[in-house]
């Protein structure tokens, strides 16, 4: 990362990174684990776990199509209290795809 003055020290930019974290910009992971697990119970955590959040869009990868089929037909529900824990300007869309946990 470089500025009109050059490039800028690691250090600045990760007590940036820390400080937009801190100011609650920045969603962690472990965060909206934490949520998750809260919002879809034991049985689906075990079967679908949230990955990233991008641009408001969380991607949730879920073992099999019995569970992704299960999960987009609860989205709504998990969007709205995903919504209501965070903001609707911090996750806007949940992304479902198959893939390993």
């Amino acid at each position: 990362m470089t500025s009109k003055d050059g490039p800028k020290p690691i250090a600045d930019i990760v007590k940036s990174v820390f400080g937009e974290i801190e100011k609650g910009k920045i969603l962690s992971r472990d965060e909206v684990t934490s949520r998750w697990k809260e919002i879809v119970g034991e049985d689906a955590l075990k079967h679908a776990t949230p990955m990233t959040l991008r641009k408001g869009i969380l991607t949730v990868t879920v073992d099999s199509s019995v569970w992704m089929h299960e999960m987009i037909m609860r989205q709504r529900k998990f969007l709205k209290a995903l919504q209501s824990a965070f903001g609707k300007d911090k996750i806007s869309r949940l992304h479902f795809k198959i893939g390993e946990m």
